[in-house]
Parts: structure tokens; sequence; C-alpha cells
């Protein structure tokens, strides 16, 4: 199905939010091939080989690489079912949240 597609293999954790239609950034990369280049369809790959979604590259592959952040593949098209993954991008958001919250009821401001 997406054999001749360049692909980008992703974090568990950032599977949930991929699914959600997010950009996939620099640092939910794990692992991809040498031919991703500006503007091509990319294929949004689980470590287990499952195709999570369809996008366009921001970035070659020699840019990733060398990139610490910043959008590396625009999500066109889910293909992987919300909530196959856990949604740990939320727990962390939840978890941001509450602590924000917990230090501003106990007087502290950043």
């Amino acid at each position: 199905m997406v054999r001749h597609l360049p692909k980008v293999w992703i974090r568990d954790s950032a599977v949930d939010a991929i699914c959600h239609g997010a950009a996939l950034a620099v640092p939910g990369i794990v692992k991809l091939t040498n031919n991703v280049k500006k503007g091509s369809l990319t294929a949004i790959m689980t470590l287990k080989n499952e195709l999570v979604a369809l996008g366009y590259a921001e970035m070659s592959s020699d840019d990733i690489m060398k990139a610490q952040k910043g959008i590396a593949v625009r999500t066109t098209r889910v293909v992987m079912r919300k909530g196959t993954y856990p949604p740990i991008w939320k727990e962390l958001k939840e978890k941001k949240k509450a602590e924000r919250k917990s230090e501003t009821s106990n007087g502290k401001t950043s």
C-alpha cells in the first residue's frame, strides 16, 4: 500500500496526537528512510510498521536528522483510528495544567 513512499516511524507517545490530525514534529520521529524530500507524500508509521497517517514532508531526511525541533510532516490523511494507542499527549497536557493550577493556588507564579 505505501511501499513506494518515503517513511517516518514515530514514538508510541506521538501516535494518538497524529490520529487526531496533529502535524508531526521532529522530536516524535524515531527513524526514517533517506528518501524523504520536502513536499513529498510521506507515510507516518508506528514502530510496529502500522500505517498511522499520510502527510507532506516539510523537511528533507537530512534536515530532519539535523533538526532538534520543528514540523517535519504535515498530516493530511489519518488512517489509524483514534484511541488505538493511549493518548499520552492528553495526559501530559492535563498533568501540566494541574501543576500550574497547584502552583497558582500555593501562591507561586512563573
